[in-house]
């Protein structure tokens, strides 16, 4: 081999190891850019790694994200270009071509082949036809010059980390703007929510001191008109003829008491006022009283009333009497309203509990009348609404949403089966717990009439405060024949100074009263010495139960609803003060069954006085249809007398289906 051959060899072998070392640091490069993740963090180490690798007075990179161009460089500086003022980059984004200039420091032009200086490379980014962006290195050194030609391969490595890095930050950011638009919404989502609850909020202060406003202005007058003809009723003087008036009375007072009563429980349970109070009582007595006052509804109507109760059937339980009982007359008087002919049929049975001190009850209520559509089914629960062909029957609309609201609060369920035609069956299931005979008899109010006082008792002192006269005189008329020495108070700070005069052992106490509430006044007397020894009884025809707490919070030590009735005033004394009474037996009120009024004869009658009647009865116009009748007894005193019989027994829906028959 000659000297020139082997001269070769050795320049082609220096060529491919100084090959090899460029290779060596374009794959340096490249193993040093993967080595991070993120837009800013690829583009820092970008700079810095070509820096220490390659060399150059300063490294810039552009780089497109959408529309907008951005500016970085190796010493930090970054911003957000609006245009390109370096000719030699804005020339790399035209033409999409590398270009290599000679650096002169002072100014920059194109190299000739014999350049001597440092230099600058403008190189653009591209991935395809894309272009990403462009990278400019400055004043690199002569020595570097021998890299160039290996310089695409490490670019295109850059464009394709570049743009995946640039797409991952796009997706970051949208992803970060939707969720920012996700944190506006949602927080005005809680904003108004917020403002919802605070109008809830007032709606249901208002709508709960119109309830306790209406409570009092409508209950405290029934308590006088219920307690007085009460009262009246017991009066071995009056006539028979005055009795029957005062049974009117006293019914048509009850039958008004439980219209109002209807709408205000459903306000309360709208408004969330109303609490479950649950105690013993004999679940046997409830019932059959509720079935003997009902069967008297349902003979009125020739229907028959069955009641049959599953022997395992406990005698004594703890739940609320007088939700269940309420629950009960709802279902039972709806059967009879919608039953013409047949019967209805009350079932009583129990299921066991998983609380070993729990039984279901469960009752079940089938009648044989009209029946529910399907399609009317899920609309009988709502307020105000009455279905079917007897929807213009007397009511409220209200008794089965209450029924359904009270079952629910009760922790139970309520069903419905029913056919057009053929009836409907209301099967309920209320949670009970089982409590001992004992429990029932220590409570149990005695069902005698009060005559008078044990003898070898002190004479009592109670104070009377309301500033309702005629409520002050019904405790007056009930209390003074037994011998209790009486006062009465106008207001609350009449009451504070008589207490202090006085010392009374027991204070009847209204609650809402001017100048000075019953709340406050039973705060200031049990701060006074003695105060906590005198018992305080609150009564109030406020609606609210869950108020109880904060009147016993107040002092209050006992509880008595108006309208009340006679015998829960003496059994509050007896439970209070331990006063012993005399009692006498009551005798047995004769239960009047409403004669039967022949259809026949009923509508031979002029068809005016029947439309006359018809109207009346359906306003539910006591004065009106009176006044109709007594014009039908100058024809046929039988009708009239049959028809007299309804209307004092309140039942309007027997003068319908009369005035309805064919």
């Amino acid at each position: 081999m000659s000297n020139d051959e082997l001269e070769k060899l050795r320049q082609r072998a220096k060529k491919l190891a100084v090959e090899k070392s460029y290779l060596q640091l374009i794959i340096q490069l490249m193993s040093r850019i993967s080595m991070v993740s993120g837009l800013e963090n690829t583009i820092d180490n970008l700079l810095h790694s070509v820096v220490d690798v390659i060399g150059g007075a300063n490294l810039i990179l552009y780089y497109q994200i959408d529309d907008e161009t951005f500016y970085t460089d190796v010493y930090g500086k970054k911003q957000k270009l609006q245009t390109i003022a370096d000719p030699q980059v804005a020339e790399a984004y035209r033409s999409g071509l590398p270009t290599e200039y000679e650096h002169h420091f002072k100014d920059t032009q194109l190299i000739s082949a014999e350049f001597t200086n440092a230099y600058t490379w403008v190189y653009p980014l591209k991935v395809g036809n894309q272009l990403i962006g462009v990278f400019k290195m400055e004043s690199l050194h002569i020595a570097m010059r021998e890299l160039y030609e290996h310089l695409p391969l490490f670019f295109n490595y850059i464009a394709l980390v570049l743009k995946n890095e640039i797409l991952g930050y796009t997706r970051l950011q949208q992803i970060n703007q939707q969720l920012e638009q996700e944190i506006i919404h949602r927080k005005q989502i809680e904003k108004d929510l917020r403002h919802a609850k605070t109008v809830a909020e007032e709606a249901n202060q208002a709508k709960s001191i119109f309830l306790a406003n209406m409570s009092h202005e409508l209950r405290t007058p029934m308590n006088a008109v219920l307690g007085f003809s009460k009262i009246m009723q017991t009066d071995p003087e009056i006539t028979e003829s005055q009795r029957q008036n005062l049974n009117i009375i006293n019914r048509s007072g009850t039958h008004l008491l439980n219209l109002i009563n209807d709408i205000l429980d459903m306000a309360k349970i709208e408004a969330g006022r109303v609490v479950i109070e649950t105690e013993p009582f004999d679940l046997g007595e409830t019932v059959r009283d509720i079935v003997d006052m009902m069967r008297e509804r349902a003979e009125s109507k020739h229907l028959q009333l069955f009641h049959t109760e599953n022997s395992a059937l406990p005698r004594f339980v703890e739940a609320d009497p007088y939700k269940l009982r309420q629950i009960l007359i709802n279902l039972i008087g709806n059967a009879i309203k919608y039953t013409e002919t047949g019967s209805i049929n009350v079932r009583f049975n129990i299921k066991n509990h998983v609380d070993q001190n729990k039984v279901w009850l469960v009752c079940e209520v089938e009648d044989s009348g009209v029946g529910i559509k399907a399609e009317d089914q899920g609309k009988i629960f709502e307020p105000f609404v009455q279905v079917g062909k007897n929807s213009s029957q007397k009511g409220t609309g209200l008794g089965l949403p209450i029924t359904k609201q009270y079952v629910n609060l009760m922790g139970g369920t309520i069903s419905l089966t029913s056919q057009v035609n053929k009836g409907s069956l209301f099967r309920i299931e209320l949670p009970v717990s089982k409590v001992s005979a004992e429990d029932i008899m220590a409570i149990k109010p005695h069902q005698n009439q009060v005559v008078g006082l044990s003898p070898n008792q002190i004479l009592y002192r109670l104070l009377i405060v309301d500033d309702n006269f005629e409520n002050r005189l019904l405790l007056k008329k009930i209390l003074q024949p037994l011998g209790f020495q009486l006062r009465e108070a106008c207001n609350g700070q009449e009451a504070i100074e008589i207490f202090q005069q006085w010392q009374p052992h027991l204070i009847w106490m209204d609650i809402r009263m001017p100048v000075m509430g019953g709340k406050e006044a039973t705060r200031q007397i049990k701060a006074l010495p003695n105060g906590k020894d005198t018992v305080v009884v609150a009564l109030t025809a406020s609606v609210f139960e869950d108020q109880r707490d904060e009147l016993f919070k107040a002092g209050v030590d006992a509880f008595v609803s108006k309208p009340y009735r006679i015998d829960e005033i003496f059994s509050c004394l007896h439970q209070c003060l331990n006063v012993e009474f005399i009692y006498q037996a009551l005798e047995p009120q004769p239960v009047y069954v409403s004669e039967h009024v022949p259809v026949k004869q009923f509508k031979a009658l002029p068809a005016a006085l029947q439309s006359q009647l018809h109207h009346a009865a359906g306003q539910l116009d006591l004065e009106q249809t009176a006044s109709v009748i007594a014009e039908i007894n100058a024809l046929d005193n039988h009708v009239a007398t049959g028809l007299q019989h309804y209307l004092e027994q309140m039942d309007f829906q027997a003068i319908l289906d009369l005035c309805e028959s064919r």
